[in-house]
């Protein structure tokens, strides 16, 4: 192939992936981690205290000593609270979103976007993520069963971490913040 090609092959496939990311940064589908609020009241990091103000007293504290676990939130010492089948993970005084068990009712996520509650259904969230519902899986979660997921990012940043939301028989029953191990 002559010099000349080349280079016109290198330019069109620079294009292209120019194009290409160009595209995915300019539209990803995101549920902005700053513009959630727990039950419209809290932001998904807040004050211990004011989370157990909104929630109550935990069924269980869990220390994750004792969890086959890969990452979290926090660098330093910190246990998890939980209510039901939702739990955050909390250090003396701060606390963070970890995974969300909608069915119970007890806890919701209101973004501007979207009120994540146990009404949900895939199709609502299909019609707001198409892509991330294009690229659903099956999975097999503790608790639940056979779910369908999708995964969609928390900002418009790149970062590794990301939202799980978990469908059975259509509606949305569970929400987890997943971080990068």
């Amino acid at each position: 192939m002559s010099l000349y090609k080349r280079l016109i092959c290198y330019f069109l496939s620079f294009a292209i992936v120019l194009n290409a990311h160009g595209i995915q940064n300019s539209s990803p589908e995101v549920l902005e981690w700053s513009t959630i609020k727990i039950n419209n009241k809290l932001p998904l990091l807040c004050k211990k205290s004011e989370l157990l103000n909104l929630l109550g007293k935990p069924d269980k504290i869990l220390d994750p000593k004792n969890i086959d676990i890969c990452a979290s939130y926090f660098d330093k010492d910190f246990s998890y609270l939980v209510w039901g089948d939702s739990q955050f993970e909390s250090t003396n005084s701060k606390a963070v979103i970890s995974s969300i068990d909608l069915e119970s009712g007890k806890i919701s996520l209101v973004s501007p976007k979207i009120i994540l509650d146990k009404s949900v259904t895939f199709d609502k969230i299909k019609k707001l993520f198409p892509q991330a519902s294009r690229n659903a899986e099956e999975l097999i979660i503790d608790k639940k069963g056979k779910v369908l997921s999708i995964k969609l990012a928390t900002s418009h940043k790149n970062s590794d971490d990301g939202w799980l939301l978990f469908f059975k028989a259509g509606k949305l029953v569970r929400v987890d913040y997943w971080i990068a191990c």
